[in-house]
């Protein structure tokens, strides 16, 4: 008697090998053959090779099972064959069913089917005997939403609690029978490293005991060879830690933990994975096809456009997203471009990704009021002079080539450089890869020189760009102090100051400290421990060391909360990055803070100059991403109580209208 044929899976070289005493009655199986041709077959001796790639593994796969049946050879699959197919069937049997309960959690249309209204009545009851810190009613809900889809999007604003309502659907889930196929017992987040310490303050918060967690990422004198014990062990601890950037490298013992542990996998500040084209995305999509339960973490889904959702989707199914999207990438780049929000298309669009995500929007948080300031700041002559100079010849360099896309690592360098004069000349004088923090966006690649090539020939500004700091502060420094000495200081406030440029924040930090204002940094060169101490401190209303922190956005306007003791954010300057933006003004206006009490901020713009662009592009595209999914969750009702060409089009007209 013939043995079924083997199927093993060779992921090194990307190939399925089929091997037994059957194989060659395979091969005189002139029909058989001719199938196998759409799969690219190729005999090797004894063996036969199928090639595949990540994202037609499962597929084919598929394909070459239904034709073993079909020609009634047997087949015996490989243990590692068999964990490839598994995670693959596991979503299909629970996809229909996740996504009707999703739908029906969301549009609240659950009260009439008395299932649900069970499910959620032991919901809570199981919350309420495990949290020692209840969940406010959004949260509640968006927590059970989360945990009868199991696999979902969070898209609440910043600040509005998104760890807790993980953590209220994963109690629930961990409280369910070992053998119910959605029972989770471990939480693996990615995240920035900002977000660590929150994530471990949080469950301590929620669940009143310390958390057993491991951090992979964060520490370069954890070695690698200690990441994979916690990967490989029998008990690994109940929360993992990863930084975004850190999956790629252990992909295959992250897949491999997570084969042998029940986990929810939550992508935190999801906003990063977005290019499918990226490592990070793509790493983050291979691993959750092994994740129990897969959830996405981000107040800023749509920074640029529809397409930042496809990746999202992706991770959140990787075998059904197309069927839950039904637009192709690069349809919804298209979309972005000429649609209008209104239009047939985006209203289909939106219908279908709709149940899947919860969204707390700033105005359910019922906060209280902020004020937003514009501080407009004349630049002195030598600064005045030299911006006008980079400015012009830069405009001049967009005109001349229409095509101008701010892709181009040129344009994007030349854009950096005319922000650069209109704060800080000084900045000039070094290359570009040294005033920005590149280790946390893997797209942020910069180059240059010691000073921008198209004017080493003129000496004049040469010579006024190296004098400039021994001639001149930068009267945004200046407009700094003042605030913080007539507004700010003197009613025992405290502030953060925002800088996209890591030497401007070092110079302000030294200007302020010449100017007897104690002032700390959070940058990305200060280690993970010593920026989680400054916000402790910065946060304690007994610390009377500083009242003052620098911070870059890169860095930490992510997941960190100073809305206890600080209520005023300066904004030296700002770049065109939305996610970044908004996620820094929500770290001091944020849901716990006292009724009455105005959040101020404050936005330092050099008149006449890209600033001022920038702040109004800033303003469209925020409102652009908040009109597609600031939506009304159904769900909700029943308490009864959001590319830079454009920014190069942008300041060739307001050059024009200035000039």
């Amino acid at each position: 008697m013939s043995q079924p044929i083997k199927i093993h899976t060779d992921n090194e070289n990307y190939v399925f090998i089929l091997s037994g005493d059957d194989v060659q009655a395979l091969l005189k199986n002139t029909r058989l053959l001719f199938s196998l041709r759409r799969l690219r077959y190729s005999p090797q001796g004894d063996r036969i090779l199928i090639p595949y790639e990540d994202k037609t593994k499962i597929k084919i796969l598929q394909e070459l099972l239904a034709l073993m049946e079909k020609f009634s050879f047997g087949v015996n699959l490989s243990d590692e064959t068999k964990e490839d197919i598994s995670s693959f069937d596991r979503e299909q049997r629970t996809f229909r069913e996740f996504s009707e309960k999703a739908r029906d959690i969301r549009n609240d249309k659950f009260s009439d089917q008395p299932e649900l209204v069970t499910n959620f009545d032991e919901f809570q009851k199981i919350l309420k005997g495990e949290l020692v810190r209840p969940l406010y009613p959004l949260q509640l809900l968006s927590a059970f939403h989360m945990a009868f889809s199991q696999n979902a999007c969070n898209f609440a604003v910043p600040g509005a609690g998104k760890t807790s309502i993980v953590y209220g659907a994963y109690t629930y889930l961990k409280n369910l029978p070992p053998d119910d196929h959605k029972h989770v017992d471990r939480i693996l987040v990615i995240g920035p490293l900002s977000s660590f310490a929150p994530w471990e303050k949080e469950y301590e918060a929620c669940f009143g005991r310390r958390p057993n967690s491991q951090r992979l990422s964060g520490d370069s004198k954890i070695p690698r060879s200690h990441k994979e014990q916690h990967l490989f062990s029998s008990n690994p601890a109940e929360l993992t830690l990863i930084y975004h950037g850190g999956v790629d490298s252990l992909q295959n013992e992250i897949v491999s933990f997570l084969k042998r542990n029940k986990t929810m996998v939550v992508v935190d500040e999801a906003h990063r994975i977005k290019n499918p084209e990226g490592v990070w995305g793509k790493s983050a999509v291979e691993i959750s096809k092994e994740a129990r339960s897969r959830i996405i973490l981000t107040g800023t889904p749509v920074p640029n456009g529809y397409e930042d959702l496809f990746n999202l989707f992706q991770y959140l199914y990787p075998y059904r997203y197309k069927e839950i999207l039904q637009f192709h990438y690069d349809n919804l780049v298209e979309m972005t471009k000429n649609a209008s929000p209104d239009s047939d298309r985006i209203k289909e669009f939106i219908e279908n990704v709709s149940p899947y995500f919860i969204r707390i929007k700033k105005g359910d948080l019922k906060l209280p009021p902020v004020t937003e300031s514009q501080l407009e700041v004349d630049m002195d002559s030598h600064q005045r002079e030299i911006y006008n100079f980079i400015e012009t010849k830069y405009i001049r360099s967009f005109e001349g080539n229409s095509a101008a896309a701010a892709k181009d690592v040129l344009n994007k360098a030349k854009l950096i450089r005319i922000r650069q004069a209109a704060t800080n000349p000084a900045l000039l004088l070094k290359p570009i890869s040294e005033t920005l923090y590149q280790d946390d966006y893997e797209d942020r690649i910069f180059t240059g020189g010691r000073m921008p090539e198209e004017f080493q020939d003129d000496s004049t500004i040469i010579s006024k760009i190296y004098n400039y700091p021994k001639i001149e502060t930068p009267k945004k420094f200046v407009e700094i102090k003042r605030l913080l000495e007539g507004k700010i200081l003197p009613n025992k406030g405290k502030a953060i100051i925002w800088s996209i440029f890591i030497q401007n924040a070092k110079e302000l930090q030294k200007y302020l400290i010449e100017n007897k204002i104690p002032t700390q940094l959070l940058i990305g060169e200060v280690d993970q421990p010593e920026r989680e101490l400054v916000i402790e401190k910065f946060n304690d209303p007994n610390n009377s060391e500083f009242h003052v922190i620098v911070a870059n956005p890169f860095a930490v306007s992510e997941s960190i909360s100073l809305h206890k003791g600080c209520h005023n954010a300066i904004y030296m300057e700002r770049d065109y990055n939305c996610s970044n933006f908004l996620q820094s003004k929500d770290r001091i206006h944020r849901y716990g803070l006292l009724s009455g009490q105005e959040t101020n901020y404050y936005y330092v713009l050099s008149k006449d100059s890209i600033d001022e662009v920038i702040h109004d592009r800033l303003i469209e595209k925020v409102q652009r991403m908040e009109k597609i999914i600031d939506e009304e969750i159904p769900l909700f009702a029943r308490l009864n109580d959001s590319d830079e060409t454009d920014l190069i089009k942008a300041l060739i007209d307001d050059y024009a209208k200035r000039a």
